[in-house]
């Protein structure tokens, strides 16, 4: 028991899983459940919109993945993130990032990971970007991250210096479901960090520092209405700990890499 815990807190990568493997990946998703034909390809999809093909237009929202590693392992992981995960991004790949801010009219930076603020050069690259001319940040968090070290105890000040929108990952409103899906002891994490980010005014009703939350179904379903889930979910959170939010963001996980790890082996049909 105990040692298919630890393997579960290792990256498919660290265990050698063939769904590490983009090009495995591909092969199952075109064969066996998958191959039902009953969902479109994105192809398909654009053509729909009248879009097809795609045209690109003036840069204004740059989108970084500044490394892996994080300081959790989620069951739904697109990129395959957790601890054993050292990829990150350079502070030289991170300058020439900054040139293309200046040479572009890019006016927001998102940032995601992994636990983006796990990159050591994190804080310098929010500084240099706003130097560089970015307006708003989006720094898409986990929230433990917050909790999970003394030197990250004081981001919820760094990230109203900068005036942050904290896009923050919360599966559910209960304990059990958060945990199974996100790890054991990620809720009760969750929620302290998102009262300290609501005590420095992020997520209150009138206040600017924009607090939004993302639900990751753990399943392969599509989640139900938008309205009524954001309704429960802060309704729950609310009531229960007195966290205040902003907007509920509801998604879906494509079945890749974790993700179809944890299909195929709950045998579940993506639909």
């Amino acid at each position: 028991m105990l040692k298919e815990k630890k393997k579960k807190q290792q990256s498919l990568h660290k265990r050698d899983s063939e769904f590490a493997v983009a090009n495995k990946q591909l092969e199952k998703l075109s064969n066996g459940i998958f191959a039902s034909g009953e969902l479109p390809t994105f192809s398909e999809k654009i053509k729909e919109t009248n879009q097809f093909p795609l045209r690109p237009k003036k840069l204004e929202i740059l989108q970084i993945n500044v490394g892996y590693m994080c300081n959790q392992v989620c069951e739904h992981c697109h990129v395959d993130a957790g601890p054993d995960r050292k990829e990150i991004m350079t502070r030289e790949t991170m300058q020439q990032c900054l040139e293309v801010i200046r040479r572009t009219e890019a006016h927001t930076l998102d940032l995601t990971g992994g636990a983006p603020e796990m990159n050591p050069d994190f804080r310098w690259f929010v500084d240099e970007a706003s130097k560089a001319g970015i307006k708003d940040f989006i720094v898409r968090s986990n929230l433990t991250i917050i909790r999970a070290n003394k030197k990250y105890y004081d981001l919820p000040e760094f990230f109203k210096k900068h005036n942050i929108h904290v896009i923050s990952s919360m599966p559910h409103w209960t304990r059990g479901k958060t945990d199974k899906q996100r790890g054991e002891g990620v809720f009760d994490q969750s929620i302290k960090a998102l009262q300290e980010l609501n005590a420095v005014g992020y997520g209150m009703p009138d206040s600017d520092l924009r607090l939004d939350l993302v639900y990751n179904p753990s399943g392969a379903f599509l989640p139900g209405d938008q309205a009524s889930m954001e309704k429960d979910f802060k309704k729950a959170l609310l009531e229960d700990f007195g966290i205040q939010f902003h907007s509920l963001f509801a998604i879906t996980n494509l079945p890749i890499a974790r993700f179809l790890d944890y299909l195929i082996a709950a045998k579940t049909p993506f639909r």
